[in-house]
């Protein structure tokens, strides 16, 4: 924190003690090198004069306390203990945490030591959707975001890394293959035939020719570079290729494989927003083209999980569609709704054993009307908070990431030009205070409670890049990761907030609010740009 902040004390009877050293201790046996579900984050972080060898490391039911303060005339340690080289991660950083400066010397300085903390999640997923296909983020910004979010104990980056806009993977191109000519006269011999050289898929037009310059491509050697850095800083990257909607820009290598192209204000028969395009779903070099990308992509990124999309598929886009028309009357399918989810779900079960034959588990987006896959297949609910209980109960596990509470670009009003209401898809602006209102579990027995597997803040980037990318995110990203360690209330058993008909109003947003604006300071002084969440005022006179 900024010690122009500081609040001043008398620090006159305060007696120092030099920290000799912090020590970092990871189970002899602990042999989770990549981070996933069943890693153990917890930590157990002492700052003390001598520490009892009897006192075996275990996580406390009750989240964090304090030791008694006295004084001593001897040198104090730190000591970090940890089931993973994850939860020590976590420990650093919450050390790191402590240290402020002090406000008449500028020495570095831990107050109100001894202290004695024993730290878990509650959540094994705490995750961050970010999108960089709408407009493009840099490379920078991605390293910079992947720092703030370690500095938040957040663990998943869920890379929204192309889809309508944009495809920005630089891919290479399909080897051809080679093949004699059937074609030979009769009498010839068959040594002599010619081979017959059968071109690759050109899957490197995908990104030379959708995206919109040279340089706004990641490359493979970007991605693992990243995903490198992301890991050892205690986090995952799962990636989304959406698909088979919001599919404009395959058309630009793949225009045979796409359908309903169009732009301002056509678009908005078949699509969201501009540009309308959606794969063809009834075509076989779509999948051809779909196998091709993941044999390269899916190798970058060593997470269990692949976010396969089947975001805003509209149904009238195929309606409109002569191919898609004359399969559904080869196999007797009604053109309704139910009739092309049918076809839908026909795309999602060929994609989804593509994922699994490389190793992946699958992840896509809730939609009530295909929820007919293997249960392996987890289900991302970024809709109405409500449709988290429809969807554990059809058998699925869940990540919740619902727009009603964490999508951050929600509010900041309409990105057309004819649009003078000046509204958003989903507003009002999500206040750091909505975001630490949510409770993934809400309306779910303790049983079904078991299938939330976490939680994800939701950035898209159809206002957001490099230029404004900090201030959209933080701090408002930081409630969300608070709630998702440590909950919002301490009167409930799952440590989560019952809403406001709860017997006693426990959300403890007000606690909340002085973490929240000091942590913010933490990350100004890290340069990155975290938005003010209220007047200087009251940050220099909490409580008041």
């Amino acid at each position: 924190m900024d010690p122009a902040l500081v609040a001043s004390a008398d620090r006159s009877q305060v007696k120092s003690i030099k920290l000799e050293s912090v020590e970092v201790e990871v189970e002899e046996d602990s042999s989770e090198d990549i981070l996933g579900l069943e890693t153990d984050e917890s930590y157990r972080l002492s700052i003390v004069v001598e520490e009892s060898p009897n006192d075996p490391f275990q996580v406390d039911e009750k989240h964090c306390e304090q030791m008694p303060n006295y004084p001593s005339p001897l040198g104090a340690k730190g000591i970090i203990r940890a089931k993973s080289l994850y939860g020590a991660l976590h420990g650093m950083e919450t050390f790191s945490q402590l240290v402020t400066n002090n406000p008449q010397d500028g020495t570095k300085e831990i107050p109100h030591t001894p202290v004695l903390t024993r730290d878990r999640p509650l959540f094994q997923h705490r995750g961050l959707l970010l999108d960089s296909s709408k407009d493009y983020l840099s490379m920078a910004s991605l390293y910079r975001t992947i720092d703030v979010m370690a500095m938040n104990k957040l663990n998943v980056l869920h890379w929204h890394v192309a889809g309508l806009q944009s495809f920005p993977i630089a891919l290479d191109d399909q080897p051809g293959a080679s093949t004699k000519s059937s074609k030979v006269a009769q009498g010839d011999d068959q040594s002599d035939a010619q081979p017959v050289i059968k071109r690759g898929l050109p899957l490197s037009q995908l990104a030379s020719k959708g995206v919109y310059s040279r340089g706004m491509v990641y490359t493979k050697n970007d991605i693992s570079e990243l995903l490198d850095y992301a890991m050892n800083r205690g986090i995952r990257v799962i990636p989304e290729i959406d698909m088979p909607g919001d599919a404009w820009s395959w058309s630009c290598a793949f225009p045979e494989i796409t359908v309903c192209l169009g732009g301002y204000p056509s678009y908005s028969r078949f699509s969201a927003e501009p540009p309308s395009g959606q794969l063809n779903p009834v075509v076989s070099k779509t999948y051809k083209v779909v196998q091709g990308v993941y044999d390269q992509v899916q190798p970058l990124f060593q997470d269990e999980y692949f976010h396969g999309g089947a975001d805003e598929v509209n149904a009238n886009c195929w309606n409109n569609t002569e191919s898609v028309l004359q399969y559904t009357k080869s196999k007797d399918i009604p053109r309704t709704n139910e009739g092309f989810d049918r076809i839908l779900d026909r795309f999602i079960s060929r994609q989804h054993e593509m994922l699994r034959h490389g190793n992946r588990k699958p992840l896509m987006n809730h939609n009530l009307g295909t929820l007919r896959q293997n249960k392996d297949t987890a289900i991302q609910v970024w809709t109405s908070s409500q449709n988290i209980k429809k969807t554990i109960q059809k058998g699925y596990k869940a990540i919740a990431g619902s727009a009603d509470y964490g999508c951050l670009d929600c509010g900041l009003g309409d990105w057309l030009g004819n649009w003078i209401l000046g509204n958003s898809w989903c507003d009002p602006y999500k206040s750091w205070q909505k975001i630490y209102s949510f409770n993934p579990v809400s309306g779910l027995n303790p049983e079904e409670a078991k299938s939330v597997l976490g939680g994800e803040a939701l950035l898209w980037s159809e206002q957001v890049d490099d230029t404004n990318l900090d201030a959209k995110l933080w701090p408002r990203a930081s409630a969300a990761a608070d709630v998702l360690w440590s909950g919002n209330s301490d009167d409930s058993k799952t440590r989560l907030w019952n809403g406001p008909d709860q017997k006693e109003n426990s959300l403890r947003s007000n606690v909340a609010l002085e973490r929240i604006d000091e942590h913010r300071f933490r990350m100004l002084s890290e340069k990155i740009n975290a938005e003010s969440l209220q007047p200087l005022w009251c940050v220099r006179k909490p409580g008041h």
